[in-house]
């Protein structure tokens, strides 16, 4: 992130690592429990669970930091609002970001799912620790898929997985920067937008607790 002060990048680091160690085991897991009966059902199931929550998780956390807080409010204020809120007044700073900077946050906020993964039992519950690792593996890579929305020329791989509509795409986020970003908040994929947008669910929360950031106009080009 922007602005990332001393303490915040250790936060990163140890985010990323311990997100990398923690995937690794719960990935291991699953895998030996593929003889199980009807394991593959289970886990192809989960993983289509999983694309549309991750998605959906990627934008309540895009809409509460948006929406809600202030730059003031310690650690979380300069280091984590203070982006989104500049990301708005310059889209293309993304994509000047390094690997960490670009998804040690998002690791540091799925840690608990892979911890929920490791402590439920995959004998039992195979279903549940694969829904919980591989939501939290698109929740680790959504800035990634992100920050790749906003480049000019992205990776072959990403313009693959954009125009097949497994990852976000530039099409579908121009929707959130064209506006007054108060819509179109979701940005693993974009896939969950219709049904949010079509609910209203975060202007009918907002009705009951206002915002502490007004809606604002993008910057003119």
């Amino acid at each position: 992130m922007v602005g990332s002060g001393a303490v915040h990048l250790k936060l990163q680091w140890l985010g990323l690592i311990s997100c990398t160690a923690a995937s690794t085991w719960l990935l291991g897991r699953i895998i030996l429990e593929l003889t199980q009966p009807g394991a593959v059902w289970l886990i192809t199931a989960s993983a289509i669970c999983a694309f549309y929550c991750s998605d959906l998780l990627s934008g309540i956390v895009h809409w509460a930091f948006d929406r809600y807080g202030t730059e003031n409010i310690p650690v979380l204020g300069p280091n984590i609002i203070k982006s989104f809120r500049d990301h708005h007044k310059n889209p293309q700073g993304i994509c000047g970001h390094n690997f960490l900077e670009t998804n040690g946050d998002n690791c540091i906020v799925c840690l608990p799912l892979l911890v929920v993964g490791l402590i439920l039992d995959p004998t039992d519950q195979l279903f549940w620790v694969s829904l919980f690792f591989c939501t939290s593996i698109g929740g680790i890579l959504t800035n990634q898929f992100h920050s790749w929305a906003h480049e000019e020329n992205p990776p072959k791989i990403a313009i693959f997985l954009q125009k097949t509509g497994l990852i976000l795409s530039p099409e579908h986020h121009e929707k959130h920067h064209s506006g007054e970003y108060d819509s179109n908040y979701c940005i693993t994929n974009g896939r969950m937008n219709p049904l949010v947008e079509h609910t209203r669910i975060f202007q009918h929360f907002e009705a009951i607790f206002p915002p502490t950031i007004k809606k604002n106009k993008p910057p003119e080009q």
